[in-house]
Protein backbone atom coordinates (compact mmCIF):
# COMPACT_ATOMS: atom_id res chain seq x y z
CA UNK A 1 0.00 0.00 0.00
CA UNK A 2 1.52 3.36 -1.35
CA UNK A 3 0.24 6.93 0.42
CA UNK A 4 0.98 10.83 0.00
CA UNK A 5 0.72 12.12 3.44
CA UNK A 6 0.63 15.89 4.02
CA UNK A 7 0.98 17.23 7.66
CA UNK A 8 1.06 21.19 8.96
CA UNK A 9 1.26 22.74 12.49
CA UNK A 10 2.44 25.13 14.51
CA UNK A 11 6.23 25.02 14.31
CA UNK A 12 8.03 23.09 16.90
CA UNK A 13 11.50 21.19 17.92
CA UNK A 14 10.55 17.19 16.93
CA UNK A 15 7.14 17.29 14.65
CA UNK A 16 9.77 14.90 11.95
CA UNK A 17 10.21 12.65 14.75
CA UNK A 18 7.03 12.27 15.58
CA UNK A 19 5.12 11.64 12.33
CA UNK A 20 8.16 9.66 11.20
CA UNK A 21 7.80 7.58 14.65
CA UNK A 22 3.84 7.34 14.12
CA UNK A 23 4.42 5.71 10.53
CA UNK A 24 7.31 3.72 11.55
CA UNK A 25 5.06 2.15 14.53
CA UNK A 26 2.77 1.28 11.35
CA UNK A 27 5.25 -0.38 9.99
CA UNK A 28 5.79 2.03 7.09
CA UNK A 29 8.47 3.20 5.07
CA UNK A 30 8.90 6.41 3.84
CA UNK A 31 10.24 6.92 0.51
CA UNK A 32 10.71 10.55 -0.04
CA UNK A 33 9.95 13.36 2.29
CA UNK A 34 10.13 17.27 1.49
CA UNK A 35 9.57 19.71 4.68
CA UNK A 36 9.88 23.29 5.35
CA UNK A 37 8.83 26.07 8.25
CA UNK A 38 7.39 29.64 6.80
CA UNK A 39 6.19 32.37 8.73
CA UNK A 40 6.27 29.82 11.93
CA UNK A 41 4.22 27.56 10.25
CA UNK A 42 5.88 23.64 9.67
CA UNK A 43 4.66 21.92 6.66
CA UNK A 44 5.85 18.33 5.29
CA UNK A 45 4.61 16.05 2.36
CA UNK A 46 6.19 12.66 2.14
CA UNK A 47 5.08 9.31 0.44
CA UNK A 48 5.32 6.15 2.29
CA UNK A 49 4.52 2.27 1.73
CA UNK A 50 2.85 0.10 4.22
CA UNK A 51 3.43 -3.86 4.02
CA UNK A 52 -0.29 -4.47 4.49
CA UNK A 53 -3.55 -2.59 3.74
CA UNK A 54 -4.86 0.02 6.05
CA UNK A 55 -7.89 2.07 6.39
CA UNK A 56 -6.37 5.55 5.40
CA UNK A 57 -8.28 6.98 8.71
CA UNK A 58 -6.58 4.95 10.57
CA UNK A 59 -2.94 6.37 9.25
CA UNK A 60 -4.04 9.84 9.79
CA UNK A 61 -5.23 9.52 13.68
CA UNK A 62 -2.06 7.19 14.17
CA UNK A 63 0.05 10.84 12.85
CA UNK A 64 -2.57 13.03 14.63
CA UNK A 65 -1.86 11.26 17.97
CA UNK A 66 1.11 11.35 17.60
CA UNK A 67 1.29 14.71 17.79
CA UNK A 68 0.21 17.38 20.96
CA UNK A 69 -3.64 17.40 21.68
CA UNK A 70 -5.14 19.44 18.13
CA UNK A 71 -1.63 19.88 17.06
CA UNK A 72 -1.28 18.38 13.54
CA UNK A 73 -3.05 18.97 10.66
CA UNK A 74 -2.95 15.88 8.47
CA UNK A 75 -4.20 14.09 5.08
CA UNK A 76 -3.43 11.23 3.61
CA UNK A 77 -4.35 9.70 0.53
CA UNK A 78 -3.80 6.83 -1.47
CA UNK A 79 -1.02 6.99 -4.33
CA UNK A 80 -2.31 7.02 -8.27
CA UNK A 81 0.90 5.05 -9.72
CA UNK A 82 0.36 6.81 -13.02
CA UNK A 83 1.14 10.48 -11.26
CA UNK A 84 5.20 9.27 -11.51
CA UNK A 85 4.97 7.83 -14.68
CA UNK A 86 3.05 10.28 -16.61
CA UNK A 87 5.17 13.47 -17.25
CA UNK A 88 3.19 16.42 -16.88
CA UNK A 89 5.58 18.20 -19.51
CA UNK A 90 6.39 15.67 -21.94
CA UNK A 91 10.20 16.70 -23.03
CA UNK A 92 10.55 19.74 -21.34
CA UNK A 93 14.24 20.77 -19.48
CA UNK A 94 14.69 22.27 -16.08
CA UNK A 95 14.99 25.62 -15.81
CA UNK A 96 15.64 27.97 -12.46
CA UNK A 97 13.96 31.17 -12.35
CA UNK A 98 14.61 34.09 -10.13
CA UNK A 99 12.57 36.99 -9.61
CA UNK A 100 13.31 40.12 -7.23
CA UNK A 101 10.73 42.68 -7.76
CA UNK A 102 9.01 45.85 -5.78
CA UNK A 103 6.27 44.31 -3.65
CA UNK A 104 3.10 44.53 -4.54
CA UNK A 105 -0.40 42.03 -4.37
CA UNK A 106 -0.80 39.60 -7.30
CA UNK A 107 2.89 38.62 -8.53
CA UNK A 108 2.53 35.03 -7.44
CA UNK A 109 -0.65 35.23 -9.35
CA UNK A 110 0.65 36.96 -12.54
CA UNK A 111 3.60 34.81 -12.98
CA UNK A 112 2.13 31.44 -12.28
CA UNK A 113 -0.26 32.59 -14.79
CA UNK A 114 2.18 33.46 -17.65
CA UNK A 115 3.74 29.95 -16.63
CA UNK A 116 0.56 28.06 -17.35
CA UNK A 117 -0.49 29.81 -20.10
CA UNK A 118 2.70 28.11 -22.00
CA UNK A 119 2.39 25.07 -20.55
CA UNK A 120 5.59 25.60 -18.21
CA UNK A 121 4.97 23.70 -14.81
CA UNK A 122 6.10 24.84 -11.27
CA UNK A 123 8.04 22.25 -9.34
CA UNK A 124 9.34 24.06 -6.73
CA UNK A 125 8.89 27.49 -5.48
CA UNK A 126 9.41 29.57 -2.92
CA UNK A 127 9.06 32.91 -2.04
CA UNK A 128 9.16 35.61 0.28
CA UNK A 129 9.42 39.62 1.17
CA UNK A 130 12.87 41.45 2.18
CA UNK A 131 12.17 45.07 2.98
CA UNK A 132 10.23 46.33 0.17
CA UNK A 133 11.40 43.92 -2.38
CA UNK A 134 9.63 40.50 -3.23
CA UNK A 135 11.98 37.48 -4.05
CA UNK A 136 10.84 34.13 -5.78
CA UNK A 137 12.93 31.29 -6.90
CA UNK A 138 11.31 28.70 -8.89
CA UNK A 139 12.03 25.53 -10.82
CA UNK A 140 10.98 25.35 -13.67
CA UNK A 141 9.92 22.21 -16.25
CA UNK A 142 9.89 24.38 -19.77
CA UNK A 143 8.76 22.77 -22.57
CA UNK A 144 11.10 22.09 -25.80
CA UNK A 145 11.29 24.96 -28.32
CA UNK A 146 10.04 27.65 -26.15
CA UNK A 147 12.50 30.99 -26.41
CA UNK A 148 13.55 31.64 -23.05
CA UNK A 149 15.36 34.86 -23.34
CA UNK A 150 11.68 35.65 -24.99
CA UNK A 151 10.22 34.43 -21.94
CA UNK A 152 12.59 36.32 -19.31
CA UNK A 153 11.56 39.55 -21.12
CA UNK A 154 7.65 38.83 -20.92
CA UNK A 155 8.62 37.98 -17.43
CA UNK A 156 10.59 41.46 -16.73
CA UNK A 157 7.94 43.45 -18.57
CA UNK A 158 5.26 42.06 -16.81
CA UNK A 159 6.85 44.12 -13.67
CA UNK A 160 8.84 47.11 -15.80
CA UNK A 161 7.16 49.31 -13.39
CA UNK A 162 8.40 48.27 -10.22
CA UNK A 163 12.26 47.73 -10.93
CA UNK A 164 12.05 43.32 -11.65
CA UNK A 165 15.34 41.54 -12.58
CA UNK A 166 14.62 38.22 -13.46
CA UNK A 167 16.87 35.18 -14.66
CA UNK A 168 15.97 32.40 -16.62
CA UNK A 169 18.81 29.50 -16.13
CA UNK A 170 19.17 25.89 -17.36
CA UNK A 171 19.04 23.94 -14.01
CA UNK A 172 22.59 22.94 -14.79
CA UNK A 173 23.75 26.06 -15.20
CA UNK A 174 22.32 27.21 -12.10
CA UNK A 175 23.40 24.34 -10.19
CA UNK A 176 27.10 24.84 -11.74
CA UNK A 177 27.55 28.63 -10.87
CA UNK A 178 25.71 28.43 -7.52
CA UNK A 179 26.65 25.38 -5.53
CA UNK A 180 22.81 24.74 -4.86
CA UNK A 181 21.41 21.45 -4.29
CA UNK A 182 18.20 20.48 -5.99
CA UNK A 183 16.00 17.45 -4.18
CA UNK A 184 15.10 16.08 -7.35
CA UNK A 185 18.19 13.81 -7.50
CA UNK A 186 20.93 16.04 -8.92
CA UNK A 187 24.09 16.52 -7.01
CA UNK A 188 25.57 19.94 -6.68
CA UNK A 189 28.07 21.16 -8.91
CA UNK A 190 31.79 19.63 -6.28
CA UNK A 191 29.62 17.06 -4.25
CA UNK A 192 29.00 13.43 -4.72
CA UNK A 193 25.94 12.16 -5.07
Amino acid sequence: MHVVISVMARDRVGIVASVSGAIFDLEGNIDAMSQTVLSGYFALILTAAFPRPLPLGEIRRHIEEAGRENELAVSVQERNPEAESLPVVAEGEPFVMTLSVRDRTGIVSGVSAYLAGRNINITDLYAFTRGDRFILIGQLLVPGGLDIRGLQTDLKEMWKDREATVTLQHENLFVATNEVHFPHGRPAAGRSP
